[in-house]
């Protein structure tokens, strides 16, 4: 080491004499560490027992940097891995760990996809790369490890060697005298306190429960939510939290490969049952062994109704277009009636007017059937109840509506069915998602054209297609479509909630709407659902 940086670690040295706050100790060790030939210093500490990581200083490196990092710190299970697994013994160089750039494994390549990279050219071997690690262990006047050092680009640009390192552990070693331990646990309990805060104030219900599923902690919004108390579920297992025992399944099967994220139905102490979004999320060790679970639920009963509402509003809209063109149906039918009926008063002849009276007779029938066609779209209970529909009676159902209202003029209709089995869901709301999209095809081909409906089935969802000639979807409106009130059409023609809607619905029975689109050539909605097994 020359001269230079002596003096100036030597100098670091003095100032810890006179500095008092833990921050600012934190801050020269990394000015002290960059001293002693590194261009970056990143400093964490860390709680074993809370599993609190925190970025404590930085040396070298920009504010820019400095959030990346602070978003993608390090975890404790990472820094336990590089301690403890001893897999990783063979990187060690005295008490450092130097793992260079062609040592690969899922934990490394982890780390430094999270880390700064600094692009420059790497030409001999001996030199340092730039996906090369170094981590240097904070240890504490009794040995344990309380942070860990992160460093980056040596200045002589060589590999690191334990004569290279010494310099840096014997300054860690000096430095670290004047921290005292009270120090370090009362700078991580402020963000114990904090974490604590969050527990307790967060709206969003916590539970935490151990690798068996058995629940050790509750927060308020949780006891508020579910109406029990911690004694109330202490060792019992999230299952009493959860309805119906389908759901239970789901989420346990979904969290066994990563994180369950969804809507699903949650039960109160009293029984009720609440719509919650719910994130399930296994707890591991270094080891990759789950050591517990964090459930957390927010209730979303309000925007659950509100759906509902839009929903209905969106029906409602589509009401006041059909009722013009059943009007007119009527029409025909009532006239008919009211014309026999007069007819029937004049007349004398008995079998004259029973053939009038047969006549009325197939007049209300068809009558009724306009009716009943209205009634089974706009039917909507409050909590719309799934049951099984084939989705091809749902569209065959949808186009005979719309046909009444003579908007298929000048357009040809291909209907293609494939055989399909039933699925669970409500036949009111598949319907609704049908005359949505084919109303929006016929409205996209103002000047006719070609609309084809195919349906089929494959071994684990029915499929259906609409597709039609019209004049397609431009490029930067896409990304938006399914968002609620976005719309192309003039004002009255349309409340931008028909696509937004389908998407509801057809997610809500676990399903997917997708498109394809091409200007001037048309547009494809292509609605799959699963296939109940």
């Amino acid at each position: 080491m020359s001269r230079e940086p002596i003096v100036i670690i030597l100098d670091i040295i003095s100032r810890f004499r006179t500095v008092r706050t833990f921050q600012e100790k934190m801050d020269l060790i990394a000015e002290g560490i960059a001293a002693c030939g590194w261009k970056h210093v990143h400093l964490y500490v860390f709680d074993r027992d809370t599993r609190l990581v925190k970025s404590a200083a930085y040396w070298g490196i920009d504010e820019e940097g400095r959030h990346f990092l602070e978003e993608n710190r390090m975890k404790i299970e990472e820094i336990e891995a590089i301690l403890s697994d001893p897999e990783n013994q063979k990187f060690k160089i005295g008490r450092c760990y130097y793992i260079p750039h062609d040592a690969r494994s899922s934990l490394f390549d982890e780390l430094r996809a999270t880390g700064l990279t600094y692009e420059k050219e790497w030409t001999e071997s001996d030199n340092w790369h730039p996906q090369d690690l170094l981590f240097i262990p904070l240890q504490g006047l009794g040995g344990k490890v309380v942070g860990m050092v992160s460093v980056d680009e040596p200045v002589d640009n060589k590999k690191p060697t334990q004569n290279s390192l010494r310099p840096v552990e014997l300054f860690i070693d000096y430095a670290i005298a004047f921290i005292e331990e009270s120090e370090l646990e009362n700078y991580l309990s402020k963000s114990r306190a904090m974490l604590s805060q969050v527990f307790n104030l967060s709206p969003v219900a916590i539970v935490v429960s151990d690798e068996k599923d058995n629940i050790m902690q509750i927060n308020p919004a949780a006891e508020e939510m579910f109406g029990y108390t911690l004694d109330n579920l202490l060792k019992k297992q999230t299952s009493v939290l959860i309805s119906p025992s389908e759901n239970l399944e789901t989420i346990v099967n979904t969290r066994s490969e990563g994180i369950f994220k969804g809507e699903t139905m949650l039960k109160r102490s009293n029984g009720e049952e609440f719509w919650a979004y719910v994130v399930n999320v296994p707890v591991k060790n270094f080891a990759g062994e789950i050591e517990g679970y964090l459930f957390m639920a927010l209730d979303i009963t309000e925007i659950k109704n509100l759906q509902y509402y839009l929903i209905r509003a969106e029906k409602m809209a589509g009401i006041g277009i059909l009722a013009s063109g059943i009007a007119h149906e009527l029409n025909n039918p009532l006239y008919g009636i009211l014309g026999l009926a007069e007819a029937i008063i004049d007349e004398d002849d008995i079998d004259t007017i029973k053939e009038f009276a047969n006549d009325i007779v197939e007049y209300a029938r068809e009558a009724a059937d306009i009716v009943k066609d209205l009634a089974g779209y706009t039917y909507t209970s409050q909590m719309e109840t799934a049951s099984t529909v084939n989705i091809n009676t749902s569209i065959k159902n949808a186009i005979k509506m719309i046909g009444r209202l003579g908007k298929f003029e000048g357009i040809e209709v291909i209907e293609n069915y494939g055989e399909l089995p039933e699925i669970n869901a409500s036949g009111s709301e598949i319907q609704q998602v049908f005359v949505n999209l084919i109303t929006n095809a016929i409205d996209s081909m103002r000047d006719g054209g070609k609309l084809s409906i195919t349906t089929r089935a494959t071994e684990d969802f029915v499929e259906a297609k609409v597709q039609d000639s019209g004049s397609g979807i431009p490029e930067h409106l896409r990304a938006h479509i399914f968002e609620p009130f976005f719309t192309t059409k003039q004002v009255g023609e349309g409340t931008g909630l028909g696509l937004y809607i389908c998407y509801r619905i057809v997610n809500k029975y676990k399903g997917t709407i997708d498109f394809e689109s091409s200007p001037g050539k048309g547009t494809t909605f292509i609605v799959r659902f699963p296939i109940p097994k």
